[in-house]
This record gives structure tokens, sequence and C-alpha cells, in this order.
């Protein structure tokens, strides 16, 4: 029940370094009772971040994952390299998860269970088996930061990159690369379109992509569950990382008043647009229904 979204920018037009630029919402939510005082952001070594969305104890196991495996990642050859290394712990954390709820139910590992010595009866293995297939994570994740990559006698330059972690949908594709933006979460089913339709890429400025982030993310509290308290920092290749302040939440502010979806209209203006005139509906006719009409 929230909305991170991370999207991929430069500076200016005079200045084409890349930045990231990252938003959420503060909610959090039980089946008894939410407040906004989640914070959903984690920073992790080699100047990564993580977004959490989705059940927050299992976003903390997923993140320790990444943590611990990027803390020991070396030199990436290329992207192919890259995308295979941010697919090993979401892969490991999996692997933890089948062990647990077996420990739990049964008293034994995964390699137990299958181990043909063992000799466990077939039915309860195939049975145990299916359990831990349809075992998720249970949490959703977007990695984003900088990494030195480099093709075959190619200079090598330090990328962005986006990475969605997610297998709500199924166990397929649990580790996605996020092109130009990326969003997780319950409102991501309005976020993703706002940015699409800003048409936001990487070559857009630092400034356009605040806003957009933050038009995404306003938009999508019409969702249940996202709150309406919003962070928004920046990241920077060399790692840094860095906050809007008031002034830029006002200028925000004053560019969705002018170019956003109006949520609230004044009453004047709902006076005029929305006054109700006798001409809008006439009586019900039963012989005038068309005959093909179904109810």
């Amino acid at each position: 029940m929230t909305v991170c979204i991370a999207a991929i920018c430069q500076q200016d037009k005079d200045n084409d370094e890349p930045r990231i630029v990252v938003g959420y919402d503060w909610k959090s939510e039980t089946e008894l009772g939410g407040s906004e005082t989640a914070d959903k952001l984690r920073t992790l070594p080699k100047g990564w971040v993580a977004l959490m969305a989705d059940s927050l104890s299992h976003c903390e196991e997923l993140v320790a994952q990444y943590e611990t495996h990027l803390r020991t990642l070396g030199p990436v050859d290329d992207d192919r390299h890259l995308f295979e290394e941010m697919k090993k712990p979401a892969h490991k954390q999996k692997e933890v998860l089948a062990n647990d709820y077996l420990r739990q139910m049964l008293g034994i590992s995964y390699a137990d269970l299958v181990f043909p010595d063992k000799k466990y009866p077939e039915e309860i293995v195939t049975k145990r088996l299916e359990e831990v297939a349809n075992i998720r994570l249970r949490a959703a994740l977007i990695l984003a930061g900088f990494i030195e990559t480099g093709q075959s006698n190619e200079e090598r330059e330090n990328n962005p990159y986006l990475f969605v972690v997610d297998d709500q949908s199924d166990h397929e594709n649990v580790v996605q690369v996020g092109e130009n933006f990326a969003a997780i979460g319950t409102g991501s089913y309005v976020a993703i379109p706002v940015l699409h339709q800003r048409e936001h890429d990487s070559e857009k400025s630092l400034i356009e992509t605040v806003y957009s982030v933050y038009e995404a993310k306003r938009l999508s509290q019409v969702v249940p569950g996202v709150g309406e308290a919003t962070e928004i920092d920046i990241l920077f290749p060399d790692g840094k990382l860095m906050t809007w302040t008031d002034s830029l939440w006002e200028r925000c502010e004053w560019l969705f008043d002018r170019l956003g979806p109006k949520l609230r209209i004044s009453e004047k203006k709902a006076t005029d647009y929305f006054s109700f005139q006798n001409d809008y509906l006439e009586p019900f006719s039963e012989a005038d229904k068309p005959k093909n009409t179904k109810l």
C-alpha cells in the first residue's frame, strides 16, 4: 500500500551529467491502522539506494541481501554481467524463504527434502515442492545507483541504472531493468501512466524530472493506501544523496497548479461548471428503449 518512483535524468541542457530522482510516500498500514511514519528509502554500499513497497519486514530482509552483495561486488564487465549480478540476491532470498518454510513445517532444509538418500515419501516431497514453488518474496524494491560498466573495447563509464525486484504477478522476470523510470506499489498503476504522459526519458532536465515525479506521486494519492506526505531525493554519480527543500516543494506546487490535473475546483467555478439544466434529462419511456438493450 504505497508508491515509490525513480527516474533517470540529466542536470540540464548545459550539463548532461546524469542524476536519479527518487520519490515516495510515508504511509504504513496494518490491519489495526496506519500512519505516515515509514521511511521507505535505504542507502546501500557503493552509492546505491533501495525503495521499498509491500511488506516492509520482508523488504528489509531483501534489502539486507542486496546490501551484502553490493558490498562484495567487484568490477562489472558489461551490462549483461551487471544484470546477472543483480538477480543473485533475489534468488538467495527465495532460497532463505524456502528453507525457513520447510524447517517450520518439517524441521528439515530444502536440500534434505530433495536429497535421494533421505527417502522421504514421494507424495510428501511433491506436495512440499509445490508449496515452495508458490512462496513469494512479499517484497518489492527499486534499486537505483551508478556503476562503472563498459562494452568490449570501449571506455568504461559511470552509468545510472534502475532495477525493479517484484514477483507479485509471477515467478518470471522477478528482477527487471528500468530504462528511464520505474514505479512500484499500489500507486504505480497511476504513477506509470503519468510519467508516460509526460514522455519522461533520461534526457529530461533535473527540474523537469523532479516535477514529473512529484506529479506522478501526487496523482497516485487517489489510490487507497498511498499517503499524502511526499519525499523527493536526488542521487548523484558520486553516490551523494540530496533531498528537496521547501523552496523546491513550493515550486512543484506552483507548477502543479498550472500544469497538473485540477484536483480541486473553486466554489465559483464549480457553480459555473456543474450547474444543472432542466434539459439534461427527459422522461424514461419503455417504448423508446432500443430492442437490443439488456438490463
